[in-house]
């Protein structure tokens, strides 16, 4: 699974996903953090300027600006679950 985080420089609700992410990293091993920096891409700042920090699970938003570790957990787990019987 890979979990994209939107982000850029000079942002503290954006350093505190960062290290919310970290510890999670840990925790759940089977998932690629994606750390993309929207002050690189136009389009990508024109769309989450006033949102971030963003988290996209593979490609879908799921949480902008303040982060509930406990809600992300969950949404991660769900969507392994979700996934793992799509599957079968």
């Amino acid at each position: 699974m890979q979990l994209q985080f939107y982000t850029k420089s000079d942002c503290p609700l954006c350093d505190d996903a960062k290290a919310v992410l970290d510890k999670l990293s840990t925790k759940l091993p089977y998932i690629d953090i994606v750390v993309i920096d929207i002050t690189k891409n136009l389009q990508l700042f024109t769309k989450y300027k006033l949102q971030i920090p963003v988290l996209e699970l593979d490609g879908k938003q799921f949480i902008a600006q303040q982060i509930d570790v406990q809600k992300l957990v969950w949404h991660i787990r769900w969507n392994r679950f979700w996934k793992h019987f799509a599957k079968n």
